[in-house]
């Protein structure tokens, strides 16, 4: 019984680490607050966020994105921060018309 049980333990302990990654978030970083981006990636932010209360609406094309970016290029990170927010605001941003 003794190798059965060895085998045993050793499967669970490879389901145990399988179920540890799969519950890991698949990153650790926190991206940053609104406060801690770049002027003018916040002034972009802003604006999008005013034109969806001004609209009254929680969708937002990529064309108003595009509108509201500044005029060098943005850093990836810099959009993951800008989607992060407009999410945390209940603000989708779609391809086509906002309705």
């Amino acid at each position: 019984m003794g190798k059965r049980d060895d085998a045993q333990a050793r499967r669970q302990a490879i389901i145990d680490g399988m179920l540890a990654d799969a519950l890991r978030p698949a990153y650790t970083y926190r991206l940053p607050s609104h406060h801690a981006l770049p002027a003018d990636i916040r002034h972009a932010v802003d604006r999008l966020l005013a034109k969806a209360e001004a609209e009254r609406t929680r969708c937002l094309t990529y064309d108003d994105l595009e509108e509201a970016l500044p005029p060098r290029d943005v850093t990836p990170e810099d959009l993951e921060a800008i989607f992060w927010i407009l999410a945390e605001h209940g603000i989708e941003v779609e391809d086509g018309e906002t309705g």
